[in-house]
């Protein structure tokens, strides 16, 4: 069994090689906007930017592009299945992000070529995480716009055969969806490239240079680059960075470990949300995940997760009881106390923008969460109601 992501195990050997090295080799002496972070949201940013923005961009990583927890989910778009718990502007924030992806993926949009694997596949929610009864609750969830429907055990019977009948009933969002994120990462970074955006990996910051509040510029070992308007958009990664420039958020790593199988010969009908989450892929493959671990940084594999992650997807779906496996891996989602992420202008600077902690909804927001910081940028104040979303909610300024 290998350890290794399955999203990079799809790709050709030239696909990886453009994720590892996309052709910018050496860092602009300056730029008028440097984004730090190339996974999704880092890259969605830039876009958005680009298309109304001519001048200068750079997207600088420490490692490959979307090779964090970008690289490293089970490729679920499940915005009808925001909790209800979080405030209403941010589930219609993540409705709006699916349909962006729906939008950019379909014939004739940018994304469409050579396509994302974007799939309305349809979520099943089963674990009961929802307010009173569920019939009411799905009527409200339909009225607001996110499509839905309660199901009985009969129901669920039905609609999902292979799902274990101890299951009383489930909340199923139709227009939820699935698709590849490395793929949806290089059809981003290949148009970057194509509009003049610099791409440069491998290459950590190792200190800041800043006066009065301004960011001036990063060093990256013994380079250093200058820009107009920084956003961060490092994932965990953000809460360090946070420290050294003076805020201290809450904002670290929560591990997260997933699996897949070899193909199975059964079809399942839809996304299952319980424990953990179960999907199939087209080729008959379950991608199954992840946990919920906080450990810190840590990206070992390790049996016990492994197990965990089965056990869970087989008490949803008996079938996959001693189901071989084929591949595991970790990623490192970033987490906050609310579980929402910060998008805001850093407190005390007024150059310096951070977009990060979005648990396990990076990549579901990572669209509408680049055109909200793109369109800041461009506007010169919010355009959008992001006071949910500010750093302010956990201000404790760094000593």
């Amino acid at each position: 069994m290998k350890v290794e992501s399955i999203w990079f195990h799809d790709l050709s050997l030239e696909e990886r090689q453009f994720l590892e090295s996309p052709g910018d080799a050496v860092l602009p002496r300056t730029t008028d906007v440097l984004i730090i972070g190339a996974g999704l949201v880092g890259l969605f940013t830039a876009w958005c930017l680009r298309q109304r923005f001519e001048g200068s961009i750079c997207v600088l990583d420490s490692h490959g592009i979307s090779h964090g927890a970008s690289g490293h989910n089970t490729g679920g778009l499940f915005a009808g299945q925001t909790s209800h718990t979080h405030p209403q502007v941010f589930r219609d924030w993540a409705l709006e992000s699916r349909e962006l992806y729906g939008s950019l993926a379909t014939s004739g949009g940018p994304l469409a070529d050579p396509g994302i694997d974007f799939v309305r596949s349809g979520s099943l929610r089963i674990d009961g995480k929802w307010p009173g009864r569920l019939p009411e609750y799905s009527d409200s969830e339909t009225q607001r716009g996110n499509k839905s429907e309660a199901l009985s055990q009969a129901a669920l019977s039905d609609f999902e055969p292979l799902l274990s009948s101890r299951f009383s009933e489930g909340f199923y969002c139709n227009d939820d969806a699935t698709f590849h994120p490395l793929r949806t990462a290089l059809a981003l970074a290949r148009d970057l490239r194509r509009d003049d955006v610099s791409l440069i990996t491998h290459t950590p910051v190792s200190d800041f240079t800043i006066s009065s509040g301004h960011l001036e510029a990063i060093n990256c070992g013994g380079s250093t680059v200058s820009a107009g308007t920084f956003v961060l958009t490092t994932g965990w990664a953000a809460g360090e960075m946070s420290s050294r420039l003076g805020f201290s958020l809450p904002l670290g790593p929560v591990k997260g470990q997933a699996i897949a199988t070899t193909p199975r010969e059964f079809t399942m009908r839809t996304c299952l949300l319980g424990a953990t989450m179960v999907r199939q892929l087209k080729d008959g493959r379950i991608v199954a995940g992840g946990t919920q671990e906080f450990v810190g940084p840590d990206l070992q594999a390790t049996d016990d997760g492994r197990r965990q992650v089965l056990r869970d997807a087989a008490e949803m779906v008996p079938d996959l009881n001693d189901a071989p496996l084929d591949r595991t891996w970790v990623g490192l989602r970033p987490h906050t106390p609310d579980g929402m992420p910060v998008v805001d202008r850093f407190p005390g600077s007024d150059n310096v923008f951070l977009a990060a902690g979005h648990f396990t909804k990076g990549v579901l927001l990572a669209p509408v969460t680049g055109q909200a910081i793109a369109d800041w940028l461009i506007a010169g104040s919010a355009t959008r109601d992001l006071q949910h979303l500010s750093a302010a909610r956990f201000a404790n300024p760094a000593a």
